[in-house]
């Protein structure tokens, strides 16, 4: 089994930290290399990652390599309530991914444009419902939805995309959670 994806990739690092207890080869792939695009093209048409290859069978997008994998192994079981937040995590995600593609295309995001400003909404208003809900114990086990909001709120701090200071729930949560064996593994800091 492999798993194609860049290393500070908040989608590819929660599927990674997932398979801690699971025998697989992480494929590094620079996406913004030529070589490396066309070697994503050949896995397969939405030239995104992660991409999951287990024996014939290839898997697409981090939350349905997640699906497939849970399926496999058995390790969890999520509810409506846990999905939906998830849902939120990958919204957030995507908002920050949008805008720093349109940054890496050179297009300011300090226009009053409405995508811009719909991207920017969605992650202060998507903040800010993570943060009410790690106050209680919506977080407290390390589970895949644990995973998603450490490897989105981590990635957001490594590309320095969001000042986190005012959220101090999912602050506490990234220092809670900081030392876990993989975490430390999969941080880009560290390749």
């Amino acid at each position: 089994m492999k798993l194609y994806g860049s290393i500070p990739s908040p989608f590819v690092r929660r599927n990674r930290i997932f398979l801690e207890d699971i025998d697989y080869e992480f494929v590094a792939m620079n996406i913004y290399e030529k070589d490396q695009r066309e070697q994503l093209s050949a896995l397969g048409p939405i030239k995104q990652i992660p991409i999951l290859v287990d024996g014939q069978t290839t898997v697409y997008d981090s939350r349905i390599i997640f699906r497939y994998l849970n399926d496999k192994y058995k390790k969890e079981n999520l509810t409506i309530h846990d999905e939906n937040i998830i849902t939120m995590i990958d919204a957030c995600n995507d908002a920050q991914v949008f805008l720093l593609m349109l940054v890496r295309s050179d297009i300011d995001i300090s226009q009053d444009k409405l995508f811009i400003n719909n991207q920017k909404n969605r992650i202060v208003d998507t903040l800010a419902e993570l943060d009410k809900l790690a106050s209680g114990n919506e977080f407290d086990q390390w589970n895949f939805k644990a995973i998603c909001l450490y490897s989105l709120l981590d990635w957001m701090e490594f590309r320095e995309l969001q000042d986190l200071t005012g959220y101090k729930n999912l602050k506490q949560f990234l220092v809670n959670n900081k030392d876990r064996e993989f975490v430390v593994k999969t941080d880009p800091r560290n390749s």
